[in-house]
């Protein structure tokens, strides 16, 4: 393939026209096709200036979003001991809903897992990836790496070989009465196969900045094109969110499909994960990434609104669509019982309002967040501070709290907001109180 710009005499002359550029917005579908196709040119000067485009600002919306997505994480859990499809299996409790499931129930719940499922960690692998570029070009692949392993790898093994298991000794005094800790460690590691908590994201997110580093090192220019590419998309909005439905929707649904709903790998250990969900959640951190590498706040928001739309028209599009979503599952299983249609008819018109609720969902947070954060805020300061923190530590007091009130004769949502406020509370000062210490604080 020849590594030249139309009208350009050869890659000399290419590589001159775009160093040129004083405005990188203007770059064309064309150049970007060419930045993606012609490594060496990656390789030199102007993958440097492409990347200064986009500057080192962090934008405090974005880390306000992302610590708004780690409460959701730890309501998430709060709120998986109560709902009415809890179930607990006494023998294999990692075949459980959750490590505590509780008597008391509460439909309302149910919605809300259910919303907050949809979109919660496919914005946070979203967010994860914005970052992945910017550090590549700053640091190189073997400091990246290196940087990785520290806050990623470090926190992932304290918690995979203490944090989560006194999260599951609960489950196991509930089930056996014991307090022996042999037993506990056999059946924990042995029996249960030693489940993987929270974390699963936490070394998913390694796994994929392998891949990211491989798509580096192989193309650096990767991230650029493509950016630029939705960069030029993005003055059309319909075709744009229509091209990324399409991408995220052969992401999901046909390995959702062949493996089925909601699979996990199961025997993996402390490094399982949600197997159907595998290319989805890789997808939304490689479109973070891609965005990274570009000025991506420019071109997406107008005057600080998602594609020139206000946050209120955002959230009637994220609950017409959580709408639509809830009526087409509950029909959708009428319809595969009565014999309409076939039990992968019915999952398929599932995932197809599943990622259109989805990504829906994602553009009202942004939107909102984007929108409403005109300036810092002290307390969404000290949660964006200590929200990596929060998620780290978090399950243990969960499922403490959760077991503490099973005796306790109040509502479930009564139980939810206790076990949500207490978890949170108590994380969120475990975190201040770690990140005293420099070494923890490189680390969380």
């Amino acid at each position: 393939m020849s590594c030249c710009l139309p009208h350009s005499t050869g890659a000399g002359e290419a590589v001159n026209g775009i160093k040129d550029y004083k405005n990188l917005d203007v770059l064309t579908q064309e150049d970007a096709s060419f930045l993606i196709f012609c490594p060496p040119l990656a390789d030199g000067f102007l993958f440097l200036k492409l990347y200064m485009k986009t500057g080192d600002a962090r934008a405090i919306w974005l880390d306000y979003l992302r610590s708004f997505v780690t409460l959701l994480v730890v309501a998430h859990h709060a709120a998986l001991a109560y709902p009415t499809f809890a179930y607990f299996d006494p023998t294999h409790y990692i075949y459980s809903t959750a490590p505590i499931v509780d008597d008391n129930r509460w439909s309302g719940l149910d919605t809300f897992i259910s919303f907050n499922d949809l979109f919660f960690m496919p914005l946070m692998f979203l967010i994860s990836g914005l970052f992945v570029y910017r550090g590549l070009a700053k640091k190189g692949i073997r400091a990246y790496l290196i940087d990785r392993f520290i806050r990623l790898g470090i926190p992932f093994l304290i918690a995979e070989v203490i944090l989560i298991p006194i999260a599951y000794a609960p489950t196991f005094y509930q089930v056996t009465q014991s307090t022996d800790f042999t037993t506990f460690i056999k059946d924990y590691s042995l029996v249960q196969q030693w489940p993987v908590g929270p974390p699963w994201f936490i070394w998913l997110l390694v796994a994929f900045d392998g891949v990211a580093v491989l798509i580096f090192k192989w193309r650096k220019s990767f991230y650029i094109g493509v950016g630029y590419w939705l960069a030029r998309l993005s003055k059309r909005p319909v075709y744009l969110s229509a091209v990324i439905y399409g991408v995220v929707a052969i992401s999901l649904i046909p390995l959702s499909l062949w493996v089925g709903q909601y699979t996990w790998v199961g025997n993996w250990g402390p490094f399982d994960f949600q197997l159907n969900r595998l290319l989805f959640y890789l997808v939304f951190f490689l479109l973070g990434s891609c965005l990274g590498a570009t000025d991506w706040q420019n071109y997406l928001f107008s005057q600080n609104r998602l594609f020139g739309k206000d946050r209120l028209v955002w959230l009637v599009v994220c609950l017409g669509c959580f709408l639509l979503f809830v009526i087409i599952s509950r029909a959708g299983a009428t319809w595969v019982k009565q014999g309409y249609m076939t039990s992968t008819e019915g999952y398929f018109l599932y995932d197809v309002v599943f990622v259109a609720s989805c990504l829906a969902s994602m553009g009202a947070c942004i939107s909102f967040f984007k929108q409403s954060i005109t300036r810092p805020l002290t307390g969404w300061n000290s949660l964006s501070a200590n929200a990596y923190g929060i998620y780290v530590v978090h399950y243990g007091f969960v499922t403490w709290l959760q077991f503490a009130l099973l005796s306790v004769n109040v509502p479930a949502i009564v139980k939810f907001v206790i076990v949500f406020l207490g978890a949170l509370s108590l994380s969120w000062l475990s975190s201040r109180l770690l990140r005293r210490s420099t070494v923890v604080s490189r680390v969380l």
